[in-house]
């Protein structure tokens, strides 16, 4: 499992808890999103994470759990995140079964679909079921390229932004979606292929290096 630049072997997905590591993860998403879409990223999500070689951060991203306080996907709802989940599935969940993510950077094509396997791990481990987020076509795909199922929403519409909407630059010209999709089965789904990063048996699928 190699990207074209280093083994993904040599590469650790840590989360950001002390200021020094959070800084780092903070200057490389400003950096990327101003250069991929022109925009200027002035809030962060209160939990980030990164992939790092050595103390050098290669990818990034941020997560809230439901229950720590309003999501920001919920701007682009027409009701909170639990309700809608709940449409979906049929019955009620808890908003600590919910998380979402943001902020996802990356200075490599496909380190953001490595970084995703080491969350799905992550939130199985903290009980999370459910994550919500913004996905890009190309983000969507590179997540539909490891076998998964996402549900669209709704179109991420800038307009519900209000006057932050002149910071996001031309992400919106991407046409992003809301995009709900099923951590547990996910889980199910990646373990059983030998593609988690803990996974007791080899990696038996190369994860290749074209962009999500």
């Amino acid at each position: 499992m190699q990207d074209l630049v280093y083994p993904l072997s040599q590469v650790r997905w840590l989360e950001a808890r002390h200021e020094a590591k959070r800084q780092q993860l903070e200057r490389l998403i400003k950096e990327r999103f101003a250069k991929d879409h022109d925009a200027t990223i002035r809030s962060f999500l209160p939990r980030l994470f990164g992939l790092w070689q050595g103390e050098r951060p290669l990818a990034a991203l941020g997560l809230r759990v439901g229950h720590t306080g309003r999501l920001f996907q919920e701007r682009y709802l027409n009701e909170n995140v639990e309700t809608v989940l709940a449409t979906r599935i049929g019955h009620l969940s808890a908003r600590q079964e919910i998380a979402e993510i943001g902020n996802l950077a990356s200075r490599r094509p496909g380190l953001q679909r490595y970084m995703f396997l080491h969350l799905v791990e992550q939130m199985a481990d903290e009980g999370v079921a459910w994550l919500i987020f913004t996905a890009t076509p190309e983000v969507a795909n590179g997540i539909h390229r490891l076998g998964l199922t996402l549900e669209r929403l709704m179109p991420a519409d800038p307009a519900r932004l209000g006057a932050e909407r002149v910071d996001w630059g031309n992400y919106y010209d991407r046409r992003p979606w809301v995009m709900l999709g099923d951590l547990k089965r996910a889980h199910q789904a990646l373990s059983s292929r030998g593609l988690l990063p803990g996974s007791p048996t080899p990696v038996r699928e190369p994860l290749d290096a074209q962009p999500i």
